[in-house]
């Protein structure tokens, strides 16, 4: 009750790097993290919604705000093209939501879907940095803990793996672990798996 009278400010932070185009959630891990975005929208009427894309570096793509088409365009326009940095900076998307935040009064919320592999070693430390100053980190994990395989488009629209440095193909895994730990940084965070039909419903 306290929490609808005061308001929730909510970013949503997505990861677009490439293991994010890997088809073990169909279509793939990036298109349902959008959907499950589109979700949250749906249920979060009268919050203001802000949108951090990362993978290896982090940039606020939609600020706080309570106008649904601006928050949906700015996610339509997120793909694996957006930050040419490879990696999941998961502390710089945390950095970048807490700048985002500007009404003191209201409850600061992170939603953060990442498959959370190849993260940064600063992560969990900038989570409990975040939940200090009042940041309640929620995250949702895309991906299975099995893992697939990861098609990029080439220059000509076909699509190939990825490969390491020696030309095998590279396979990602969810890596619920370090999701579990960032969000058990907050006071009321908790990690949930994207599967099944009411993750969202779940979380909000």
């Amino acid at each position: 009750e306290e929490v609808r009278q005061r308001g929730l400010d909510i970013v949503v932070a997505i990861d677009i790097s490439k293991s994010m185009l890997a088809g073990d959630i169909q279509p793939n891990r990036l298109a349902r993290a959008k959907l499950a975005a589109m979700d949250l929208l749906q249920q979060a009427r009268s919050d203001r919604l802000g949108l951090v894309a990362f993978s290896g570096s982090a940039f606020l793509q939609c600020p706080l705000t309570v106008d649904d088409s601006v928050f949906r365009q700015s996610l339509d326009g997120l793909d694996v093209n957006t930050i040419s940095r490879g990696g999941t900076a998961i502390s710089a998307a945390i950095e970048t939501a807490m700048s985002a935040f500007t009404q003191e009064d209201n409850y600061k919320v992170l939603v953060l879907l990442t498959d959370g592999e190849d993260h940064d070693s600063g992560a969990l430390e900038a989570a409990r940095q975040a939940a200090a100053k009042g940041l309640e980190i929620f995250t949702i994990g895309v991906g299975t803990p099995d893992g697939d395989l990861i098609r990029v488009p080439d220059a000509a629209g076909k699509s190939d793996f990825v490969r390491d440095e020696n030309g095998n193909v590279v396979k990602s895994r969810l890596n619920e672990r370090i999701l579990q730990e960032l969000a058990g940084a907050s006071k009321r965070g908790f990690y949930l798996p994207l599967r099944g039909a009411k993750v969202i419903d779940t979380l909000y």
